[in-house]
């Protein structure tokens, strides 16, 4: 069995994608752009064994400072959103687990203390190999619609009160354009005072630089859907991603000014008719905050009852140096050592949520 890490630029993880369904979340582009704003240096762990091949994107992180590891050590972690593991379709269980078996050997030979990797709801290997890895967590489900039915049914399967605010919302002449980027900055700024709104922990806040490089790296795999009001105002905006037949809703925000009529249902409405002529088989739109079945849960099934399990799974490579970290970063924050579902619990840093406050008018 061939099992080593692999840069982006390594044509092998471009070879494997054309070979294995995936999302753009797998693209090696976006492994690089995560990496820029995660603080990691992107790759992935790739084994081969005769016609199957494994593929695991990942950022490779140095340890906090704070914790006096003095530069020694590493762990990895996915990046942001569903870059789980991909596998050729077929391959045994035997060849997976020895793939994932070099996994934790070459992680250990790497002094890699641990991994936290996010399993694709829809396109991921079985969570029943994996647990024999690591503890694999249930985060709640996303919502997908299913493209491969009609216009008809797709509209059928919309809740009645989803219909009727689309229907009205067209009445009343908000309108959605695709791809008019000259809408970028604005969609930044509605997509942080949504963040606002919903007191999101700081990493939620992306940067300029990341819109601009996403932008820049994944091109035609990326567009930018944009709400507008009467007024010709943007009343909301999100970006969608979408590549090897699935689409992806990545980001998005609603003016507060228009809250109170939903404008992302049109929005989705009209995303969910692109994709599909685009060929798309699936549109996922996500889960809930936190994988809460809250109320964005709960929009979300307006479009959809078609459901899937996020899972991730958690790794520890070497378990005294976790601890040890655990219990530094635990004393150097003055909690007690409690039980904590932060992982890994070394990186958990206990900071207060940003306050709301309303957007500029």
């Amino acid at each position: 069995m061939i099992a080593q890490f692999l840069s982006p630029a390594d044509s092998r993880w471009r070879r494997l994608l054309d070979r294995v369904p995936h999302d753009a979340y797998h693209l090696p582009e976006y492994c690089v752009v995560a990496g820029r704003y995660e603080c990691g240096v992107p790759g992935a762990f790739y084994a081969e064994d005769g016609a199957h091949a494994l593929l695991i994107p990942i950022l490779i992180r140095d340890l906090p400072e704070e914790l006096g590891v003095n530069g020694n050590g590493q762990d990895a972690t996915s990046p942001y959103g569903y870059a789980g593991p991909i596998a050729t379709a077929g391959i045994p269980a035997e060849a997976l687990c020895h793939a994932l078996a070099r996994f934790g050997e070459l992680a250990r030979e790497r002094a890699l203390v641990s991994a936290f990797i996010r399993l694709h709801p829809l396109r991921s290997v079985s969570t029943d190999v994996l647990k024999d890895f690591g503890v694999v967590v249930n985060h709640g489900p996303v919502v997908y619609i299913d493209l491969t039915k009609s216009p008809d049914q797709l509209w059928a399967e919309t809740r009645s009160n989803h219909r009727r605010n689309i229907a009205r919302l067209s009445r009343m002449g908000y309108s959605v354009d695709v791809d008019d980027w000259s809408a970028y900055p604005t969609f930044r700024l509605l997509y942080r005072t949504t963040m606002q709104r919903r007191s999101a922990r700081s990493f939620y806040y992306f940067s300029d630089q990341y819109f601009d490089q996403l932008r820049d790296a994944l091109g035609d795999h990326l567009h930018l859907f944009t709400v507008r009001g009467p007024a010709g105002d943007v009343a909301a905006s999100g970006l969608f991603m979408i590549a090897d037949g699935i689409a992806e809703y990545h980001l998005g925000g609603t003016d507060e000014a228009h809250l109170s009529n939903a404008p992302s249902k049109l929005m989705f409405d009209v995303a969910r008719g692109w994709a599909k002529a685009l060929g798309a088989s699936v549109l996922n739109l996500g889960g809930g905050v936190g994988g809460v079945a809250g109320p964005l849960q709960q929009f979300k099934t307006g479009f959809s009852q078609t459901q899937a399990d996020f899972h991730s799974v958690r790794i520890v490579f070497d378990d005294q140096r976790y601890q040890q970290l655990t219990n530094a970063n635990r004393e150097l924050q003055g909690v007690d050592d409690a039980p904590d579902d932060f992982f890994p619990a070394y990186r958990r840093r206990y900071e207060t949520p940003t306050p709301r406050v309303s957007e500029p008018a």
